[in-house]
C-alpha cells in the first residue's frame, strides 16, 4: 500500500514466520521477546531496541519565530550605533509673501540618537564517548548547534517585544519600552482593552492613530488566544454558498483584516501569551539559576483607601488580593516570596508594595511582581502582573499597583515593518566559537550581537491588557 508500512522494511529480520512453520514454532516455545525493560530474561535478553530515526520536538520550532524573522536587519558596525532621523521638512510659518518679498527661512529639523549593541549567546557542550557512539538523530554535535541557535533566537524573539534595560542593564530595550519611552506615544499609542478581546473598532482606531502619525500598519503581532478570540467574532456573520465544497469544510480563519489604513496582516506570536518567559503564568517553586538573585528579605502590601489618582479599580474589581514577588538579574529568577497580608480594595483605591531586597553576591536588578485576579481566593493562584526596576543602591524598592497591568492578559503590536520604521541592528552574524579542551567534551558557544532600533515609535500602537485566558 502507497505511503505504507510492509514487510520489505524489515528486510534482514526474521521475525515474520519467513522460517518453515516448525522452526518458527520451536523458537515461540523457547523465546518469548516480551516487553520487560531494564530487567531482561530469556528472549527478551536477544531483542534489539527500536528507536524512532526521526526526533520528535515537542516544544517550539523556528517557525514559531514570527518578529525575529520578519524584522529588517542591517549591519552594525560599532557597539555604540548612532542614526538620525528628521522630524519635520521646516517650520509651520506662512509661505506666502508679498511680491519681492524675501520668504521666511525654514529648516527642516534633524535629530541624532544613539543605540547599543548588546551581547547574547549561549555554551553547548557535547562529551566525547557521546561523538563516538552511534546517534539515532544524527550529528550530535549539528543537533546541539541547532539547538543551540533556535534556543537563542526564541529568547531573543521575546525580548524584542519586552526587554528593557532599566530591569536588566544586560538587555536590550525591546519594542514597547522604546514605544513607551516616547511620551506623546505613551499618551496617544497604547489602548487599553481592560481585560477584553480585540475588536473591530479598536483595530480600526489603532490604524487610524498609525495614518495620523504620517505610518502605514502593515502587521499585528498578538498571541494564538487573542488571534482566536479575533476571529471568533466574524462567526456569526460567516455565510456559506450553496451548493455547499464538496469536501465539506466550515469555519473561517481570519489572516488579515481591511482597514481605511490597509491590509493589515495578523501574525499570532506564540511568544506573546500572558505571563513571562513564553507563557510562565505563576511564580517559580525555586530559583531558577545558580547565579539568580536571593529572593526578597521582606515583601508587605497597604491598601490605600481612594479615590487615588490614576487609579484603574472599579466597582467591579473590589476584592481582596494577594501578592507574591521574585527577584530578577540576567542569571534567572528567585523563588517567591508572599506578601505578609492580603489587600481588601475598593473602587478608587490603590496598593503599595514594599520589596525589601534580599541582596547577595549576584544581586537583584529588578522584581517580578505576581497578583491574583478579583475572582481568585488562594495565593498560589497569583498570576505575572508586571516587571519593575530595583531602585539602584536603596534597601526598598516601592511600587503602588493602580490596577494598571491585569494578571491573565497579554500585548498586541500593530507595527509598520519596514525600514522607515524599525530595523535590528547587527554586528555580526551569529557565530559559534569552540572553547578549550578542559576534560573529555566538545564546548562551544554560540553567539549573536545586536540590538532593535524603533526609528518613529509614533507609527505603533500597543494594545495593552488583551483577553488571553
Amino acid at each position: 500500500m502507497y505511503g505504507g508500512v510492509s514487510l520489505k522494511d524489515y528486510e534482514g529480520a526474521s521475525g515474520f514466520g519467513m522460517n518453515p512453520f516448525g522452526q518458527v514454532e520451536d523458537i515461540n516455545k523457547a523465546l518469548s521477546a516480551g516487553y520487560q525493560s531494564p530487567g531482561q530474561f530469556g528472549g527478551a535478553a536477544l531483542r534489539m531496541e527500536s528507536l524512532e530515526a526521526t526526533l520528535r520536538i515537542v516544544t517550539f520550532t523556528q517557525a514559531n519565530i514570527k518578529l525575529w524573522r520578519a524584522l529588517p536587519k542591517l549591519p552594525a558596525f560599532s557597539t555604540v550605533e548612532e542614526y538620525t532621523i528628521q522630524s519635520s521638512y521646516g517650520a509651520d510659518s506662512g509661505i506666502f509673501t508679498r511680491e519681492g518679498e524675501l520668504p521666511q527661512a525654514s529648516d527642516a529639523t534633524y535629530e541624532r540618537k544613539v543605540a547599543q549593541v548588546k551581547f547574547m549567546g549561549i555554551q553547548k557542550e557535547v562529551t566525547h564517548p557521546q561523538m563516538l557512539v552511534r546517534p539515532a538523530h544524527g550529528n550530535v554535535i549539528a543537533l546541539e548547534t541547532q539547538n543551540g541557535a533556535i534556543k537563542l533566537l526564541e529568547s531573543i524573539e521575546r525580548k524584542l517585544f519586552t526587554g528593557n534595560s532599566l530591569i536588566v542593564p544586560e538587555e536590550f530595550d525591546g519594542l514597547y519600552k522604546q514605544i513607551t519611552d516616547d511620551p506623546v506615544a505613551a499618551a496617544n499609542n497604547v489602548l487599553d482593552m481592560r481585560g477584553g478581546p480585540l475588536t473591530e473598532d479598536a483595530l480600526e482606531e489603532a490604524a487610524n492613530i498609525v495614518v495620523e502619525n504620517y505610518g502605514v500598519p502593515t502587521d499585528l503581532y498578538l498571541a494564538p488566544r487573542a488571534l482566536s478570540d479575533v476571529a471568533k467574532q466574524f462567526y456569526p456573520r460567516e455565510r456559506v454558498n450553496l451548493p455547499a465544497a464538496i469536501d465539506g469544510k466550515v469555519g473561517l480563519a481570519v489572516t488579515a483584516m481591511q482597514t481605511n489604513a490597509g491590509l493589515i496582516n495578523f501574525q499570532n506570536d506564540i511568544f506573546l501569551r500572558s505571563g513571562k518567559n513564553n507563557s510562565q503564568k505563576y511564580a517559580p517553586a525555586s530559583a531558577t539559576s545558580a547565579r539568580a538573585p536571593s529572593a526578597p528579605s521582606a515583601f508587605t502590601s497597604v491598601d490605600n483607601a481612594g479615590p487615588v489618582t490614576g487609579s484603574k479599580f472599579r466597582a467591579g474589581d473590589a476584592a481582596t488580593y494577594f501578592y507574591r514577588v521574585t527577584s530578577i538579574n540576567r542569571f534567572g529568577e528567585s523563588a517567591a516570596v508572599n506578601a505578609a497580608a492580603s489587600a481588601t480594595v475598593a473602587a478608587g483605591d490603590s496598593v503599595t508594595l514594599t520589596i525589601t531586597d534580599g541582596g547577595g553576591s549576584d544581586p537583584a536588578t529588578g522584581y517580578y511582581i505576581y497578583r491574583t485576579r478579583s475572582v481568585d481566593t488562594a495565593i498560589g493562584q497569583a498570576q505575572f502582573m508586571v516587571a519593575i526596576p530595583r531602585i539602584s543602591g536603596a534597601a526598598t524598592t516601592t511600587y503602588v499597583d493602580l490596577n494598571l497591568n491585569l494578571p491573565s492578559t497579554s500585548n498586541s503590536f500593530m507595527l509598520q515593518m519596514n525600514l522607515q520604521n524599525l530595523s535590528f541592528r547587527q554586528l555580526a552574524p551569529m557565530i559559534k566559537i569552540p572553547l578549550a579542551t578542559l576534560a573529555a567534551s566538545v564546548r562551544w558557544m554560540q553567539l549573536l550581537y545586536g540590538t532593535p532600533i524603533v526609528y518613529s515609535p509614533r507609527r505603533n500602537v500597543i494594545f495593552i491588557n488583551v483577553l488571553d485566558d
